[in-house]
């Protein structure tokens, strides 16, 4: 990648329409932190009250079987939430986890051979891998007709339904607090261009305003691109479940449906130290998926298509984005950052291929 073609303070690529960049070639992201310094380190120091809130864990979990629900993928960020709450925070644990069509064997069987040495039941979430796969082939067939950021989101809306399992499972079993595993630099901020607030946000769990005014924002846009986009018409009660209903964790209706369950995203509260995760996961001989290029997302090998799907329309993947918020918190120098994109941001043909024979499309459209 050619330094000049990136934002000068973070590795955003200045082809992403939708951001703006100022003369100087600083992204809109960027600037925001500048203005706003409270933005620096906030994502990864943790914050006060932990112990607390883990003690009202442990105090609501007294006569059921579990303290709480922890949502996993085999990710490496669940993975390494599942060992602290089992190992420092001394929780008894259910996990939930879902194999989509697209979870790599290795990331299965990471996760089984973790939760055996955790000692922590694995249940698994009622969602059908084949619906999923017939969906992502159907809207991946209409993004090669006409490339739209749409159909890479919406070729992934299936997996929103892990939001509502959670706590149709957290509920069938009496457990009152879901716990879940996203750190707080992973947010997409495709819109950043025209929400400069985005880039603050990124370090703060969701409010239940925050979240109403997405959800009205992400439904007017939605009847807008069906208005110009006919063909997503018969997508649309999937779509609508998966951009308002289940968008998050912490959407109005799932906090409306389950009153009495209570969520924590673990990161947003103890901190992210990555370099600890990635050295836990050492430890317990966590793998990366062949063909592989980074730790993260590698429990989904469809991101692989996203990535090409995203850097073809608008410019941008998840890994720009990824490590250009770690670069904002203060967390890693451009120079780092820079020297990780040249490997993990670097799409892999070999996930792509193992996707397309999954979903029976010929790879060679995405050389």
């Amino acid at each position: 990648m050619k330094h000049h073609n990136i934002c000068i303070s973070c590795v955003l690529p200045k082809s992403v329409p939708s951001i703006k960049f100022d003369e100087r070639g600083c992204c809109a992201l960027c600037q925001k932190t500048i203005e706003d310094k409270q933005v620096q380190q906030e994502a990864a120091s943790p914050k006060e009250g932990l112990s607390d809130d883990i003690n009202r864990i442990k105090e609501r979990g007294k006569g059921r079987s579990y303290d709480c629900l922890v949502g996993v993928s085999g990710g490496k960020d669940s993975s390494y939430l599942l060992h602290l709450l089992v190992d420092k925070h001394k929780l008894r644990c259910l996990a939930a986890y879902h194999r989509t069509p697209f979870t790599p064997d290795v990331i299965d069987s990471n996760l089984r051979r973790l939760v055996k040495k955790l000692n922590v039941p694995l249940v698994e979430m009622n969602i059908s891998k084949e619906s999923h796969r017939k969906s992502a082939r159907e809207l991946l067939l209409l993004w090669l007709k006409k490339p739209n950021p749409i159909y890479a989101n919406l070729a992934c809306a299936p997996c929103k339904q892990h939001n509502h399992e959670v706590y149709k499972i957290a509920k069938a079993n009496n457990i009152e607090y879901l716990i879940f595993g996203g750190n707080s630099f992973e947010t997409f901020q495709l819109g950043a261009g025209q929400f400069r607030n985005e880039a603050a946000n990124v370090t703060k769990p969701a409010t239940v305003w925050r979240q109403t005014q997405r959800m009205f924002m992400v439904l007017k846009r939605g009847i807008n691109i069906l208005i110009r986009t006919p063909a997503l018409l018969r997508y649309f009660p999937m779509g609508f479940k998966a951009a308002v209903l289940f968008l998050n964790n912490e959407t109005p209706y799932l906090r409306l449906r389950y009153p009495g369950i209570k969520t924590m995203s673990y990161y947003f509260h103890a901190g992210y130290d990555e370099k600890a995760v990635d050295s836990y996961l050492s430890e317990v001989g966590w793998k990366l998926p062949a063909g592989c290029h980074s730790s993260w997302r590698a429990d989904c090998a469809f991101n692989e298509i996203k990535n090409y799907m995203f850097k073809r329309t608008s410019g941008m993947t998840y890994m720009d984005a990824y490590l250009s918020n770690m670069v904002r918190a203060g967390v890693l120098s451009r120079d780092e950052a820079l020297k990780r994109i040249e490997v993990e941001g670097t799409i892999s043909q070999q996930r792509i291929k193992e996707v397309c024979e999954i979903l029976e499309i010929s790879s060679a459209r995405f050389a």
